[in-house]
């Protein structure tokens, strides 16, 4: 994939009761690799739809940093059957902090990256590239 994939603790502690395993991460981060995703958001901020398999509105929502060059960083998301319906899902102010968060993201090198790691904020992702 050309990438290092980064999951924070924040989008594990939403989807800790779904049945989202790493293996989808992957599928879906190859997808925003190649461009297909639902939405940018700007400044690297991407909006990815992913499937939960649990019926046409048990689908979620993530929040996803990526730059070509960079790390993928799975930071946020929702279930989407929790989402206010016909609201905006993520405010101006929430993009607003997202965009910063991805900037440090991506100033990180891999020594700030391992510690992040080691210190639990984020965990390493390893995908097959079969």
């Amino acid at each position: 994939m050309g990438f290092t994939l980064y999951v924070h603790k924040r989008f594990d502690r939403v989807f800790k009761k779904t049945r989202l395993t790493d293996s989808v991460l992957c599928y879906a981060a190859g997808d925003v690799f190649t461009g297909v995703f639902e939405a940018d958001l700007g400044g690297g901020v991407i909006k990815k739809r992913l499937a939960l398999h649990q019926g046409k509105r048990g689908g979620a929502r993530t929040v996803i940093f990526f730059r070509q060059g960079t790390n993928l960083v799975y930071y946020d998301g929702w279930v989407k059957n929790l989402s206010r319906k016909y609201a905006r899902e993520i405010d101006e102010d929430q993009l607003d902090t997202y965009r910063d968060v991805a900037r440090m993201f991506f100033r990180a090198n891999s020594e700030v990256m391992s510690l992040l790691v080691r210190s639990g904020m984020v965990r390493e992702v390893k995908c097959n590239e079969n």
